[in-house]
């Protein structure tokens, strides 16, 4: 089978493609693949390190309000269909898979424009700007939650969930997790991730938390980012409690295995392995993601009894604090949180949406020879 995938901007749009594309190898061998994104850019990053194909699309983010800016973008936007069509027809993909960001617009425009089939994921509880454009001419637009926002259901649209990577579905016990770690299982350990970029207000909290007296024993594993690692590992030069700092953590299966709690941000993809790892979390939502979608992702589960939500205006030692060992302090608590997530796994979304690859380019229950 032949596909190209496009699609990115933030790890919550590459995280769930990596997991189409790994689904998708594990049926197909000789799958051929390309993936479509913008020079320079986190999905460029992301097909270096997993050694898959990449080509690039001109095209800016669209800026709201600014005319200007607009004009600009726009001429992007018609160099970027002009590339896309000239890779199109030059490839001649089976299927084209969006999984959002303004990147996946003049690829999968120009491919229902050819007559080639399109499915389009969506992450977030609010449909996005990219998809909003694309979906009313896609082959499927496939959900991550039955209520999203912004989505018109139809026979082409089905609630699948968000895929993870298979990892994530076979993580280790919380306790061959801590023995890896060199962790104490005995003693509760918390996960603080704000994504690859780090989160400047979690890790102020986190700098204050960490250097206070802890109210109830536990362990932390800080993932700072590039930008944060220096403060953290000055406030972790005498702390009140063990902790790890990391600027990244490559394997976030078993940092995530080892948690009794994580504290992030609340992306799609996040929320979907915490999900899938069934772990209680204090969500603190990006302030400024499109349309407030990670507020919306993240009063989903505390809607669901799974997580508490502070807000980012909200986030300082203190408050994050006063959550962090509550919970740590109430077992039962945390064993009803963990409870609820795990309703909000879907397990087999990537192979649903694998499924609907092989119907696009082969027919129905279609398979490659």
């Amino acid at each position: 089978m032949r596909i190209m995938i496009t699609g990115g901007g933030t790890g919550g749009h590459t995280s769930p493609a990596l997991a189409i594309i790994e689904e998708i190898k594990k049926r197909d061998p000789r799958l051929e693949l390309q993936w479509a994104g913008c020079k320079d850019s986190v999905e460029e990053r992301v097909c270096a390190t997993h050694n898959i194909p990449f080509r690039t699309v001109p095209v800016k983010g669209w800026p709201r309000g600014n005319k200007l800016k607009q004009l600009w973008a726009g001429m992007h936007l018609a160099r970027g269909i002009v590339m896309a069509y000239l890779r199109l027809k030059r490839y001649k993909p089976q299927v084209v898979i969006g999984v959002g960001g303004y990147v996946s617009v003049p690829l999968m425009w120009t491919a229902q424009i050819l007559g080639i089939p399109t499915i389009l994921h969506e992450q977030n509880k609010q449909l996005g700007m990219a998809n909003r454009l694309l979906a009313k001419k896609a082959h499927r637009l496939l959900l991550s939650f039955p209520d999203t926002k912004g989505a018109e259901l139809s026979e082409r649209t089905e609630v699948v969930g968000n895929p993870v990577r298979a990892g994530f579905s076979m993580a280790p016990s919380r306790q061959e997790a801590c023995d890896t770690l060199e962790l104490d299982p005995e003693i509760p350990v918390v996960l603080i991730c704000g994504g690859s970029q780090g989160a400047q207000s979690i890790n102020h909290a986190i700098a204050d938390i960490v250097t206070d007296k802890p109210l109830v024993p536990c362990q932390f594993i800080w993932m700072t980012g590039k930008q944060g690692v220096v403060e953290a590992r000055e406030a972790s030069e005498q702390p009140s409690m063990p902790v790890s700092v990391h600027a990244f953590i490559d394997d976030m299966v078993t940092a995530c295995a080892a948690a009794q709690l994580i504290v992030t941000r609340a992306g799609a993809s996040t929320t979907a392995e915490v999900a899938q790892v069934g772990r209680a979390s204090v969500l603190i939502p990006y302030p400024h993601a499109t349309d407030n979608h990670q507020e919306k992702n993240a009063r989903a589960f505390e809607d669901a009894g799974a997580s508490i939500v502070l807000l980012d205006s909200d986030c300082d030692g203190e408050s994050l604090g006063k959550i962090i060992y509550e919970l740590l302090g109430d077992s039962s608590r945390i064993s009803a949180m963990e409870s609820a997530v795990k309703t909000l796994a879907q397990p087999v979304a990537v192979e649903r949406i694998v499924e609907h690859v092989f119907e696009a380019a082969f027919g129905e229950a279609g398979q490659p020879e």
